[in-house]
Formats: structure tokens, C-alpha cells, sequence
């Protein structure tokens, strides 16, 4: 959540009122809320689109006649027809809920709000905006359903009487003005009427399956992801307690699963594709995909976290993969910090944040969880309990002495990015000799245990079934009750055949059967 706005009931009519977004995308009257209506005001016609209680503003443009002063040259610069704005929801808010926001715009050193200096005010018949050394003064509807455009770059010493004169604006301190590209475009409500910063659109292109609004649905929106974990608490302090809330949301609502693979689909390793995979189609992902998502809404509400890469334990070679092949994420609050892995799956998935401090016992409902540190390198285990299964289909010497070990991963704190695991994400899906080739998988947490689905052996696990014993049961489905089950239990509806495949290249001890 990245922008403030108004609605405002008279006569029983909601009307959005949003005085706040600035440049060319700024609406000049309230607008009716209501959906598919184009409602016509001078900066051009905007619209509201709903879609299960989201609903999305947009604006249809005009094109514009570009005069460049640099030049002496005119031209006709064609834009994209339609731009998408924001989205938003008729939860109503507080301004407590913008302060993680607004000290996030002002320090983090790739936000727009920092990479440039921008001032915009609406005229009688357009906008001026400075942004950096550009001046830039639209006129709208100039003719022929065009908007003018002019712009001129000035020097230093004209910016201060150009702020005083075009926007009666006289600053106390010293202007560094600023202009700079930014590696990464972040959510930001200003973002697109800054030039280069657009996203072509494609409105009245056709679509295909479920309804999305036409100029396509590319922003990202945190309501959008609470509204997909189900979390309704609030978020307005980036402590450890709403960190433990969100993460355990976020575990119950997003299955670890790698279907798609096993569907003739690509998994992308963009955080857009991500977002629309898990949160719009209520999918879940690997590692790479749910902790890279959790990574995102945490960055969004402030918190100070970075991403980890680990190396898992096999317990078939009892010994750690070589070179990095999961992610995890370390958040870091009051100076405490903490590893949150909503990436693992199955058995070993923890509950909660776990504090990073070696060799202290961590209980949590799935078992005990530890740190050991070595020379910069940190273990991560499970202390197991027994399993209790009613009608076993595997010997009971199979299950775990109570109080053994399950080492999980190793990892050290060097900072990582997405980009370290693109190698590992493609290798994955194309090397026939992997795990994850070798299993279809989809494990959920539920509040007393965990669901899993391999192949096509389904498994319910309820953790402390008694003091020391967790209650397992498995059913054996048919091809048929596969896809039942992914809706039922997981709220998975695939978009393509599922082809569930489980090759069993060694034997599998009853804790492992489903570690993945």
C-alpha cells in the first residue's frame, strides 16, 4: 500500500476523491464510483474497474504534440492508449498505516521519491512539472484530441525562480536537484508521470479466461496479498509480532508445490509473475517463489530484510548439496535477527520467525528447531518426534526415535539476490535427475499439522497428537481424486493437466517420504 485517497458518500453515492497523485494522472473532479463507467474530464476520460472487491483505476489518453526547446523540433509522440493508476479496496484506514511507507519513500535508495526531485501543479488548462532540471508544461486538448507538450531543461541557477514562478514555491534550504534511473521501478504512486517510466497497456485487446480489466493488471498491492493470506491484523509497526502474524498467514494460505513442472508450465523467477501466479491465481511455489513473495510484502512494510541463500541436507548421501539450491530470508528487528523460511515445506517448515542464536533450543508446535554456528557457517535441525500411524503401509522401524535429529540446511549471511538463483530455477526444471523432477508435490500447513500430496499419496500429519507422538495417516488416490484433493485441501484449481508422478529411486523412511 503506497497511496492515500479519499471516498467520500453524498446522497448515498460514493465518489472518489484523490487530490494526491500529481502530473498528467491527476483527476481534476470527484469521480462516481461505479464500474465500466467513463467519466470525462479535461486531463482525459478515467474509469474504476471492480473485480471482486478490488477495484482499479485507469485513465484513456490523448496523444501528444511534443515541442522540444532543446531542438527547435516538433513531433507527434504516440503514448499508450490506456494507463492503469492504482488499485485499491473500500477498507477503511488510518494515517498510522502510512508511516512505514512514508519513512520507507524517504530513505530507500532505489524509491522514486529519492532518485528524483519533482515538483507538479495543475494549471486551468493543464500541468507543470520540474522534475530534476526538466521543465515540462502540458496543455490539454490542445487540438484535434491533442495534448501540447513543452519542455525545456534549465540551469541550476534557474531552477529557485522557476519554482517561485510557475508553482509560488520559496524553500527554506538549498535544492539538490536530482534525476537518476533507477535499477528496479518500485510501487509508487507518482511513478508513471515521470517520462520513460510508463508501461505500454493494451486496452480493448481480447482476453482470455477469467475476467481482468483491459488494460491488464501488472501493479502490485499489498491489500491485495493480506487479502489473498487471509490477514486482517494490523501492520502498522514493523515489529516481531505482526512479522510472527503475517508469516504464519502466510504459511497456512501458500502451499509449497512445484505442479507446475509436472503441468507443461514455466516457472518464472520474476517477482510479477510470482505475484500473479500465488496471489491472483491462488497458486502456491517453491522456495524461490513463496520466500521471494514474503520478501516483497516485508520490504513493503518496512521492515529491514534480506535474502539468504542455503545448501539442504540429503539424507540418502548424508551430506550437504553443493552450491546454494534454497532461499531464505533474514529480517533484522531492534538489532535482533531473525531467519523467516515460509519456503521449506512439509515437516520441517517452521511456525514461526526463529531468532538467529546458535545452539539455543527453539520450541514450536512442529518440534524443536536449532541453530549451531561454525566459523561463519550456521546449521539448521529439527529435533523429531515419533510419528503414530492407525494402519501403516510401511514398517513401524521406520519412524524416528524420539529426540533424533533431522539436520536441515546450512547457510551463511552473505547477502543474496533474486538473481543468484535464476541458474538454479532453470536447472530444476530441465535436469530429468532431480527430486522435484521425480515428484509431483504440494504440502500446506494447516493450524494442528500439515496436508501433502506426492505423487499420489496423500498425507494428513497432526502435530502432538499425545505428549510425544505426531498422528500420520495416508490415502492412496486415483487419478481422478488427485485434482479433487488439490481444491479441497490446498484451494489449488490448475489451469492445465496434472500429470502426478512419484519415482521412488530409494526407499523412503516415513519422516522423509515427504521432505522435500
Amino acid at each position: 500500500m503506497d497511496h492515500l485517497l479519499l471516498k467520500v458518500v453524498l446522497d448515498d453515492k460514493p465518489y472518489i476523491v484523490d487530490g494526491g497523485f500529481g502530473m498528467v494522472y491527476q483527476m481534476w473532479e470527484p469521480m462516481e464510483l461505479i464500474s465500466g463507467k467513463e467519466q470525462l474530464q479535461t486531463p482525459g476520460v478515467f474509469r474504476f474497474l471492480e473485480e471482486s472487491g478490488v477495484w482499479y483505476l485507469e485513465k484513456v489518453k490523448r496523444k501528444q504534440w511534443v515541442v522540444n526547446h532543446s531542438d527547435s523540433t516538433s513531433h507527434n509522440e504516440e503514448k499508450e492508449v490506456c494507463r492503469q493508476i492504482y488499485l485499491f479496496t473500500l477498507q477503511p484506514r488510518d494515517i498510522e498505516e502510512f508511516r512505514a511507507c512514508n519513512a520507507h519513500l524517504q530513505t530507500a535508495p532505489n524509491s522514486l521519491f529519492v532518485t528524483k526531485s519533482f515538483c507538479s501543479l495543475q494549471t486551468p488548462d493543464g500541468v507543470r512539472a520540474l522534475v530534476g532540471w526538466k521543465l515540462t508544461e502540458t496543455k490539454y486538448n490542445y487540438k484535434d484530441n491533442m495534448d501540447l507538450v513543452e519542455m525545456r531543461n534549465l540551469a541550476d541557477e534557474e531552477i529557485e525562480n522557476t519554482l517561485k514562478e510557475k508553482f509560488n514555491i520559496t524553500l527554506d534550504k538549498k535544492l539538490v536537484p536530482v534525476n537518476r534511473s533507477r535499477q528496479k521501478r518500485q510501487p509508487g504512486p507518482l511513478r508513471a508521470a515521470v517520462p520513460g517510466a510508463t508501461t505500454p497497456g493494451n486496452f480493448g485487446a481480447k482476453q482470455k479466461g477469467r475476467s481482468e480489466p483491459r488494460c491488464g493488471r501488472g501493479k502490485m498491492d499489498i491489500q491485495e496479498y493480506f487479502a489473498r493470506i487471509s490477514y486482517n491484523e494490523s501492520h502498522k509497526d514493523a515489529d516481531l509480532q505482526t512479522l510472527t502474524l503475517i508469516f504464519q498467514h502466510h504459511i497456512w494460505a501458500i502451499p509449497f508445490e512445484n505442479l507446475s513442472m509436472h503441468c507443461g508450465e514455466t516457472i518464472k523467477l520474476d517477482l510479477q509473475s510470482i505475484y500473479n501466479k500465488i496471489v491472483r491465481k491462488k497458486r502456491g511455489g517453491w522456495c524461490m517463489e513463496t520466500n521471494y513473495l514474503l520478501f516483497w510484502a516485508l520490504q513493503e512494510l518496512g521492515y529491514d530484510v534480506c535474502i539468504l541463500g542455503g545448501e539442504s541436507y540429503e539424507p540418502a548421501e548424508k551430506a550437504y548439496k553443493a552450491g546454494i539450491n534454497h532461499i531464505l530470508l533474514k529480517v533484522v528487528i531492534k538489532g535482533n535477527s531473525y531467519i523467516a523460511d515460509a519456503g521449506f515445506g512439509g515437516p520441517y517448515q517452521t511456525w514461526q520467525p526463529l531468532m538467529l542464536i546458535s545452539g539455543k533450543d527453539q520450541p514450536q508446535i512442529p518440534g524443536i528447531f536449532r541453530f549451531t554456528e561454525d566459523n561463519g557457517t550456521w546449521y539448521f535441525e529439527k529435533v523429531k518426534r515419533k510419528h503414530y500411524i492407525p494402519e501403516p503401509s510401511v514398517p513401524l522401524t521406520d519412524t524416528p526415535e524420539l529426540g533424533s535429529i533431522r539436520k536441515i540446511y546450512m547457510f551463511t549471511l552473505e547477502p543474496r539476490d533474486i538473481n543468484d538463483f535464476q541458474e538454479l530455477n532453470t536447472y530444476l526444471q530441465v535436469t530429468p535427475d532431480n527430486l522435484l523432477q521425480k515428484k509431483s508435490i504440494c504440502t500446506l500447513q494447516t493450524t494442528e499439522g500439515l496436508y501433502a500430496l506426492v505423487g499420489w499419496t496423500f498425507t494428513e500429519m497432526k502435530y502432538k497428537y499425545t505428549e510425544d507422538l505426531d498422528l500420520m495417516q495416508f490415502t492412496t488416490l486415483t487419478d481422478e481424486e488427485v485434482e479433487k484433493t488439490l481444491k479441497d485441501k490446498f484451494n489449488i484449481v490448475l489451469e492445465n493437466k496434472l500429470v502426478p508422478i512419484n519415482v521412488r529411486s530409494l526407499p523412503p523412511n516415513i519422516v522423509d517420504m515427504i521432505q522435500f
